[in-house]
């Protein structure tokens, strides 16, 4: 009797545990963030800065795609330049320029070239350039539409972090902001929560 209740249970669990062994996550595994590094900034009006868009914890990343809207009030867009998370191998890689509209910058993207595995780890992905036109306690650019693709073409996961906000503080007062020039390595790990 004790048997036949044995061979039940097990007949029972072994699917569930085998469901749970094929979806688990390696061990150390984390699950891949994407934000603005920092999240928030404090300029002085009239100003030129960048907010990095900053990815870890990838694993396969080829090419990305991010569209930002933002307060033209307060901030006028001048341009993106990739970073060098993908080309961080020394792999070649394609941007394509955002085009602007009032409000939003579209269709940032870059793809590594002629490789046949994307990146791993942590780094930046973009540097979104604005100059600071009128003072304001707050102003965001908001990353919307944002792609991480794998060597495969298909979607790679991510958590976002502070709901993808690069928030600015623009102020007459402040000092110039100073910024480390695109290019150079970021402090890792890259995200401020």
């Amino acid at each position: 009797m004790m048997r036949k209740i044995s061979l039940i249970i097990l007949a029972i669990s072994l699917p569930a545990l085998v469901v749970l062994f094929l979806n688990r996550q390696p061990a150390g595994a984390a699950t891949p963030q994407l934000g603005c590094n920092p999240t928030v900034l404090t300029v002085k009006t009239g100003q030129t800065f960048y907010y990095t868009v900053a990815v870890t914890d990838t694993e396969d990343v080829y090419a990305w795609q991010f569209d930002m809207s933002f307060n033209p009030t307060y901030l006028e867009f001048i341009g993106v330049i990739p970073g060098n998370h993908l080309v961080s191998d020394g792999a070649s890689g394609y941007f394509v320029s955002p085009t602007s509209i009032s409000n939003e910058v579209q269709l940032a993207a870059y793809t590594r070239l002629s490789e046949h595995v994307g990146v791993n780890g942590n780094g930046n992905i973009a540097h979104v350039y604005f100059r600071a036109i009128k003072a304001t306690s707050g102003t965001n650019g908001t990353l919307n539409g944002i792609l991480l693709l794998d060597r495969n073409a298909l979607d790679v996961d991510f958590d976002t972090v502070n709901s993808l906000r690069c928030k600015v503080i623009i102020s007459d007062s402040a000092p110039v902001y100073a910024q480390p020039g695109v290019g150079h390595p970021a402090n890792l790990p890259l995200i401020d929560k």
